[in-house]
């Protein structure tokens, strides 16, 4: 008897522990948001955009055949409202299934709402179970978020599909909403957000990094081009290969090196309580062009190659720290974290809270080793053939 009590104990425990499908929802009742913009309107106020995917028109076509037209596979709807939450709710109201976030790629955000500013933007995305965290972030040089989300693209059904694709091509790692977000709460970098614009023909650009300052409402301040992101990415880790071209001034010619293994070393010194930072950049690549008329065989030549090269990037990444001191007066680069890591008790009596005006006079020193560990194909320059 008292182990038939037991045993039903038991049974009890499973069956309460079993969660069921109370709340499971079919797919044809679920519209599947693929992608999220926002915009802001003339008036102040806040446009949503959501790229819908029409799963029948996925490969598919009108008469089932392969020569009639094809569907649609997506569709972008919009509506307005005075925040977040407003906007979604009113574009709910224009569709007949329930909206669902689990797919979303890409938040798309348009300059003139991301000079207006993103800190009141955070609160929804964080707090709503049903956002997702794991969603890339863009912002639109000279554009509209809804203008993105409407481009036709060559390969993929969907333009997320080919911005989270494009991103892996270009060396860059992937820049989620809770990296933009974990970088605004932090106490010792500004965040930088991948950026795109639309040319003339109306399709979609990789145009560089958006740098927003989290002191001042995550407001849009300032873009950095293709060649300063892939440096300033470089220093953050968030790199993970890149063309370096330079003039070879004794080969006479240019010579162009694609980097596939980065690294990085960056130290802190305080000197007389004030933070003096070390940077010691390192890649490793082959060439990819040679106009030179130099041997990268010889290593004599190789050598001179490198030096180059590595001058060419040095130059460049000490410029864009300039422009960092000097024009926008952020530290993008997360010098802060690791005065923080480092010292500690000095960054947080003194540093933590002027970092801001501090970083500008910060002396940085920066030092770039570059190595070619394969020549291509050939070793002479086309120059140098008969």
């Amino acid at each position: 008897m008292k182990r038939a009590g037991i045993l039903c104990f038991i049974l009890l425990l499973m069956v309460l522990s079993i969660t069921g499908c109370w709340n499971l929802r079919e797919p044809d009742h679920i519209a599947f948001d693929l992608g999220t913009g926002m915009d802001l309107t003339k008036d102040g106020k806040m446009e949503l955009s959501t790229l819908i995917a029409i799963p029948a028109g996925v490969g598919g076509s009108s008469d089932g055949g392969g020569g009639g037209p094809k569907k649609k596979s997506s569709i972008v709807i919009k509506a307005t409202g005075r925040d977040i939450y407003d906007a979604n709710q009113n574009l709910q109201r224009l569709l007949s299934r329930k909206l669902f976030l689990g797919h979303r790629q890409i938040i798309v955000v348009g300059q003139r709402m991301a000079e207006h500013g993103l800190g009141n933007l955070l609160d929804e995305f964080v707090r709503n179970p049903d956002s997702e965290m794991r969603s890339r972030k863009y912002v639109v040089k000279d554009g509209l978020a809804k203008d993105v989300l409407s481009v036709n693209t060559i390969f993929d059904p969907y333009v997320t599909d080919a911005l989270v694709r494009e991103i892996s091509t270009l060396g860059l790692k992937h820049y989620y909403h809770r990296d933009f977000f974990a970088d605004a709460m932090s106490q010792g970098t500004q965040p930088l957000m991948p950026a795109v614009r639309l040319n003339a023909s109306k399709k979609y650009v990789y145009a560089g990094t958006g740098i927003f300052n989290k002191d001042n409402g995550l407001k849009l301040v300032g873009f950095l081009n293709v060649e300063e992101t892939a440096y300033a990415n470089w220093i953050t880790g968030r790199q993970t290969g890149f063309a370096v071209h330079s003039f070879v001034t004794q080969g006479n010619g240019y010579v162009s090196l694609n980097l596939q293994s980065l690294g990085k070393r960056i130290r802190v010194k305080m000197v007389d309580n004030q933070p003096q930072i070390d940077v010691r950049l390192t890649g490793q690549g082959f060439i990819i062009e040679n106009n030179a008329s130099l041997d990268p065989s010889k290593p004599k030549d190789l050598q001179i190659i490198q030096d180059e090269l590595s001058q060419t990037a040095q130059k460049s990444i000490q410029q864009l720290i300039k422009k960092a001191q000097n024009q926008y007066k952020l530290d993008f680069f997360g010098f802060g974290e690791r005065v923080h890591e480092q010292y500690p008790r000095q960054w947080k009596t003194t540093l933590n809270q002027k970092w801001n005006e501090t970083f500008p006079q910060v002396p940085i020193s920066i030092k770039v080793e570059l190595q070619c560990k394969d020549m291509g194909q050939t070793n002479s320059s086309t120059r140098r053939m008969p």
